[in-house]
């Protein structure tokens, strides 16, 4: 036999010149050496499709787990749920207290509105027109969306919120009448007044300028997308300021030209007559100064000329600052009285008015002997003094003394007067300086005297009782308050109710109890004569 060779079978292929020899051992696939880890695999293969829906199921209960953690924690913790919006402001996750903090901060006190008149926009905080988001109610009706009684809600409100999130407006507290003060004060600031036409001198002659239209806010109209949705406007940040012109009264002065330069050519007086002293002040009034003044007014019967009334109390307030010595002017009170009288072509009288002054108490000073000096009703300082012990002045006192010209109710006439000389017996009736009349009269006797002073011509009446005394006094001019309510007067010679005449023999002396007493004719022409407001100066 032939031995046997220790390769039974050649190689299928030739061996390669590198490739070293093989070995005899096989490599087997990977786990095909342990048998049981196989036999795991076969034993699990027909149960995968199970085991992947175990594990489905245990994945979804582990994020329904979380989920159920996760709405725990804001149910436990009293968080709003996530998602939850007011606007545009997340609110997730913040207890109600933060929300609301929160929410005043961002629309009360941080956001502005902007108010835009196509000129000059203006910017302001939403309270300023009335609207104020309720922070407290906001944050509490968020808070509800996840915290309802219904734990089935709660969580269908928690999944939205995550999911798709949920939207509040803002709870919304409008004032309109705070809108329409701040819009009002508004107004005022961008108000551009019309320009009447008028007449000015420009370059040393008068000219006739254009009037020009003005604007001003349209109130009603701005306010209405206010009043239609106060939440839009909050969410929007801006408010149309709707503006409406403004016509001028007087649109051409062309034809008033010719009238002003006519007026100027005519002379122009100013008088002011000081009723108390008698005195009398005049000015001439410069062409080029009125030229200043001259205005361009429409009234119901047309446009006319006219006076700049603030040009004209600047003039008196001038001359007022000259008067001195306790004298002033009244330009308020005057300007009205001064163009008229300067547009008719007359002469303009004012009247100059006295401050109030002070008194000092001297040594055996009584009030009626204060009264007496300081020519004013005892009553009248009293008004003036509140507080004050008529019966019981002290030394050194100061007391204030009300204006004489208290005592001056009505206009005065300038150019008529009457002087009564109590120490004389004596009345003498002026008109333009000249003394008409020279009468004998009787004033008060000691016990009740006829008050010094300057008083003026109140009332009439044909025939006046005085109960008191039981006497009629015919042609009764009534000048004074002796006290409130009581008039004393000028007056023919009375009778009692018997019809017994008094005091006809002694003219001449103090007789009455307050009145100045004349003979029948010169109490009856003086009646004529003196009409309310002529100044009846009563001399010790």
């Amino acid at each position: 036999m032939q031995p046997r060779s220790s390769q039974s079978n050649p190689p299928a292929y030739p061996p390669h010149a590198n490739q070293p020899p093989q070995s005899g051992i096989r490599r087997r696939p990977r786990g095909a050496g342990h048998p049981g880890v196989q036999s795991l695999i076969d034993w699990l293969a027909p149960w995968s499709f199970w085991l992947a829906l175990l594990a489905a199921f245990l994945a979804l209960f582990l994020l329904v787990a979380g989920a159920l953690g996760y709405f725990a924690y804001f149910q436990i913790t009293d968080r709003i749920t996530p998602g939850v919006q007011v606007a545009s402001m997340d609110l997730s996750g913040k207890q109600l207290p933060d929300a609301a903090v929160e929410i005043h901060q961002a629309f009360n006190l941080d956001r502005r509105i902007v108010l835009d008149d196509g000129l000059q926009p203006l910017t302001l905080p939403p309270a300023e027109l009335g609207i104020q988001v309720d922070a407290v109610s906001t944050a509490q009706q968020a808070f509800l969306i996840g915290h309802r009684k219904d734990v089935f809600f709660r969580m269908g409100a928690f999944l939205t919120g995550i999911t798709q999130g949920e939207h509040l407006s803002p709870v919304i507290l409008f004032d309109e009448a705070r809108a329409r003060l701040t819009l009002s004060d508004i107004s005022a600031q961008i108000t551009v007044p019309a320009q009447d036409a008028t007449i000015q001198v420009q370059d040393g002659r008068l000219v006739a300028l254009p009037s020009k239209i003005g604007y001003t806010l349209n109130l009603e109209e701005t306010l209405v997308p206010l009043l239609a949705s106060p939440e839009n406007l909050l969410q929007s940040g801006y408010l149309k300021l709707v503006l409406m012109p403004l016509a001028p009264h007087v649109e051409d002065a062309t034809q008033q030209l010719q009238v002003a330069q006519a007026f100027l050519y005519v002379p122009h007086t100013l008088q002011a007559y000081d009723a108390v002293r008698d005195e009398s002040f005049t000015w001439e009034l410069d062409p080029g100064l009125l030229a200043t003044w001259l205005a361009v007014a429409a009234y119901d019967d047309g446009v006319q000329l006219d006076l700049s009334t603030p040009a004209v109390e600047a003039y008196l307030a001038t001359l007022s600052a000259q008067m001195g010595d306790g004298r002033d002017l009244d330009p308020v009170q005057d300007a009205p009285r001064v163009k008229a009288a300067l547009l008719a072509g007359e002469t303009a009288t004012v009247r100059v008015i006295h401050s109030p002054t002070t008194y000092t108490v001297q040594s055996g000073d009584t009030l009626l002997r204060i009264a007496w000096h300081v020519g004013l009703p005892f009553w009248k300082i009293i008004q003036a003094n509140p507080g004050m012990d008529p019966d019981h002045l002290t030394l050194g006192q100061t007391l204030t003394i009300p204006s004489q010209d208290e005592m001056l109710p009505l206009p005065v006439v300038p150019n008529k007067r009457i002087e009564i000389n109590i120490s004389q017996q004596r009345l003498s009736v002026f008109e333009n300086g000249e003394r008409l009349h020279k009468f004998v009269i009787s004033t008060g006797i000691d016990r009740s005297p006829t008050q010094p002073g300057i008083f003026q011509v109140q009332t009439h009446e044909l025939s006046a009782y005085a109960s008191v005394w039981d006497l009629t006094m015919p042609h009764f001019l009534g000048i004074y308050e002796a006290w409130p309510g009581f008039m004393n007067g000028i007056h023919g010679l009375p009778t009692l109710s018997n019809g017994r005449r008094l005091w006809g023999s002694i003219l001449g002396k103090p007789a009455s109890y307050g009145c100045i007493i004349m003979d029948l004719d010169a109490a009856e022409w003086l009646y004529g004569w003196a009409e309310a407001g002529v100044v009846v100066e009563i001399q010790p």
